[in-house]
């Protein structure tokens, strides 16, 4: 769905206001509601009502979805092919040939693996290790939910104006802050939630490697595909397999192993943005530069 409705914000949005737009759209919603406001409400209900229970009240969000995207969401107006563009398919030897797409999908994989690995393994952490209490640490977790709330649109925003790849160089290397806060810090849970928040704005670069870039560099009649293509193999080669191989990990070595993979996954993520090309409209032309929608 995601892809989908990333295309659809390209459309509808002004150029330059799209890096807001496309943050504000992936994860304000996902991250405030559902990893926020859910993990209080959930974890209250399950403890309440049972754990079965807690898993129908969960499916109530998605049929609301479905009927409001029913109700309200509009076909958008066909999209024009770029000047010089082709009109066959988006196919993957196309896509590779860009290097933007290359390099969002392997930021794309790492970034992924560094999600999903907190979100299964540092309640472990945070209660084995740190022999917090549950209702300590899930308001930490929900303390992730907040910052990625506010950086989704805050990051992209920014890169409005300032381009795309200085916010991919520099965010990926605050996710340090959390695993080493995680690992290091003694003082009270308040102040940790504060280092989980800053630490948690990397996720305000999702919006960027997923959406925005890919979005500015293929044909926009390509968008929803070259999305696809990124948060897919993201999530396949990134998201699947990384919760197994930290857990392993975390099984040999102690569950500090999972979270010193946390900080390699963020160190490695800000690499590939040294190659990115530039793609953000006002950027571009203060630079002189015409704003393509593709750098062939």
């Amino acid at each position: 769905m995601l892809p989908v409705s990333q295309a659809q914000t390209v459309i509808e949005v002004p150029a330059g206001w799209r890096g807001f737009a496309m943050g504000f759209m992936q994860n304000v919603g996902s991250n405030f509601l559902g990893t926020s406001v859910a993990a209080v409400v959930l974890v209250s209900v399950g403890a309440s009502f049972g754990w079965r229970n807690a898993f129908f009240i969960a499916a109530v969000p998605a049929f609301i979805s479905a009927l409001s995207i029913w109700w309200l969401v509009r076909e958008p107006h066909k999209v024009k092919a770029a000047a010089g563009i082709p009109a066959e398919r988006l196919t993957l030897g196309q896509a590779f040939a860009q290097r933007n797409i290359v390099l969002c999908v392997l930021i794309s994989i790492l970034l992924v693996s560094y999600l999903v690995v907190c979100f299964v393994l540092m309640p472990l952490f945070l209660t084995q290790v740190r022999a917090y209490e549950p209702d300590v640490w899930l308001w930490l977790i929900a303390t992730l939910g907040v910052s990625a709330a506010l950086a989704d649109f805050i990051v992209p925003g920014i890169s409005d104006w300032v381009g795309r790849k200085p916010l991919m160089l520099l965010t990926p290397l605050f996710g340090i802050i959390l695993p080493l806060g995680a690992l290091y810090f003694e003082g009270s849970w308040w102040a940790l939630a504060g280092i989980f928040f800053l630490g948690w704005t990397v996720i305000g670069t999702f919006p960027l490697f997923m959406a925005t870039i890919p979005s500015e560099t293929v044909d926009p009649r390509h968008t929803a595909t070259a999305l696809g293509l990124i948060m897919g193999i993201g999530e396949g080669v990134g998201g699947a397999p990384a919760p197994a191989i930290a857990g392993g990990a975390a099984n040999r070595y102690g569950l500090e192993a999972s979270l010193w993979i946390m900080v390699a996954l963020t160190l490695c993520a800000a690499a590939p943005a040294l190659g990115l090309r530039e793609t953000a409209p006002r950027p571009l032309a203060r630079g002189g530069k015409p704003h393509q929608e593709t750098d062939q």
